[in-house]
């Protein structure tokens, strides 16, 4: 699924990097082990001081591998922002959704009609949000009061939502259908039940649902 593609890509290369630097490790730790067994009679303590250019390797490669990793983690999240990979990259959203998350439930705007949906997330009251089928749809993610997660596992995408801060996540949903979502950040006491659902509906139903000012299609 193109829904997959970054987060197959990210996660390889985390993990190829995670695998070198275990083993990497491992070795290292082992051979100083072996070694210090060996010598530890005849020879006088390890000495850092006498070591320089072994500390300075080491600090050079452990922040070459910090970079690789910031690199790689900025390049994921701009990514997401506009839609590479969610088939959203080339073409203007059709629908630009605000998403406020606060405890414990949900709230979505849409900003091409006065229509606002939320819940409870009790009970079940969990909120539908609407989307069009087969278009770019664009959700610019807050939080109302602490840090949140925009969370669609279905899609393998998620985003955090920050107080004073707006997180965007272009995506197209592929065909009808409707997928839970949920929070990914403990977020307190209810946080368990903070669930919502997305439902994608054929272009002309969506039009349909903002005319009736989010009545149900």
């Amino acid at each position: 699924m193109p829904f997959l593609k970054v987060f197959n890509q990210v996660f390889s290369v985390w993990a190829t990097i995670a695998g070198i630097v275990f083993a990497l490790v491992t070795v290292t730790l082992l051979v100083a082990i072996i070694r210090n067994r060996a010598n530890r009679r005849a020879n006088p303590p390890f000495r850092a001081s006498k070591n320089n250019p072994l500390e300075v390797g080491y600090v050079v490669v452990l922040a070459g591998i910090a970079a690789a990793l910031f690199y790689g983690s900025f390049q994921a999240n701009s990514a997401l922002n506009h839609g590479k990979g969610l088939a959203a990259e080339t073409t203007t959203p059709a629908a630009h959704i605000d998403v406020t998350a606060y405890r414990w439930c949900w709230e979505f705007s849409y900003q091409e009609a006065p229509v606002t949906v939320t819940g409870t997330c009790t009970a079940r009251d969990f909120p539908t949000v609407v989307v069009p089928a087969g278009r770019p749809v664009e959700f610019n993610i807050t939080s109302e009061d602490v840090v949140h997660a925009f969370w669609l596992p279905d899609f393998a995408v998620k985003r955090d939502a920050f107080p004073d801060h707006v997180n965007t996540l272009r995506m197209v949903f592929p065909e009808e259908g409707r997928w839970r979502g949920r929070c990914s950040e403990y977020c307190g006491t209810h946080h368990v039940t903070m669930d919502f659902y997305v439902r994608a509906v054929s272009p002309a139903e969506y039009q349909q649902y903002l005319q009736n000012g989010g009545a149900a299609v």
